[in-house]
């Protein structure tokens, strides 16, 4: 059986993996949302309905996705709710912290020299405490970060969304009429799905950084998308 630690590894490695599934949608829908050309290039005249149908899938599915990466509690779910739940167990970080302090350095098993050895250990103990208050910030960090995200309005009205309208469908009796759930009276903003998808962004890294000692090219990946986006929705000529 693994250990809690390796199973911990596993899940903030698939959530790594869903979150950038989002973030390429997301990148497909922000610019429907914030370029103000792409709509008037690509959601007017007989695009019209096509666009506003895309648009409104491409919201469902990233507001879905939200939800599910920051709030699912089943133990099976790689979410950021379960991972950090976990690390509040003092004995799992104790674990963790030493895993991210601890490095393999190869060079010191050829090395015959005792003084050079004894150079090398002094070394590699201040680099390890210096490691260790590290990962203390990290943690500290990802537990300020998720503090705040679950007390935002919006990420109630994205659980709305997945739990009423995408994921199942509900209606209500309004007036003596059943109805949908009206998103609109959720007080969603566009923005709001752009704030926690940057905020869901820093806590996937630290998550990665204190779980599994990883990081990742965010900076790439997001030009990369930011390029896919703009390639997708801009006419050839603007698109050049």
């Amino acid at each position: 059986m693994p250990s809690q630690s390796e199973k911990l590894e596993a899940h903030a490695s698939h959530l790594l993996d869903a979150f950038i599934r989002l973030r390429e949608r997301y990148a497909m829908l922000e610019p429907m949302l914030f370029d103000p050309d792409v709509p008037k290039e690509r959601g007017s005249s007989v695009q019209a309905r096509g666009f506003l149908i895309l648009r409104h899938s491409l919201f469902l599915s990233c507001a879905q996705d939200i939800a599910k990466l920051a709030l699912d509690s089943h133990k099976q779910t790689p979410s950021i709710k379960n991972l950090m739940t976990s690390l509040e167990d003092p004995h799992l970080c104790k674990i963790l912290q030493e895993k991210y302090a601890i490095w393999v350095t190869p060079f010191t098993e050829t090395e015959t020299d005792l003084e050079i050895i004894a150079a090398l250990g002094r070394i590699e103990a201040r680099e390890q405490t210096e490691r260790r208050a590290q990962f203390d910030e990290i943690l500290a960090k990802a537990k300020r970060h998720w503090a705040a995200l679950v007390f935002e309005t919006y990420l109630t009205g994205f659980l709305t969304i997945r739990d009423k309208v995408s994921a199942h469908t509900e209606i209500l009796l309004v007036a003596d009429k059943y109805q949908f759930v009206d998103i609109s009276t959720l007080g969603i903003k566009w923005s709001d799905m752009k704030r926690a998808i940057k905020t869901m962004r820093s806590l996937v890294e630290d998550l990665g950084l204190v779980i599994r000692n990883a990081g990742f090219a965010w900076d790439m990946l997001d030009a990369q998308l930011v390029k896919a986006g703009k390639d997708f929705w801009l006419v050839p000529e603007r698109a050049q």
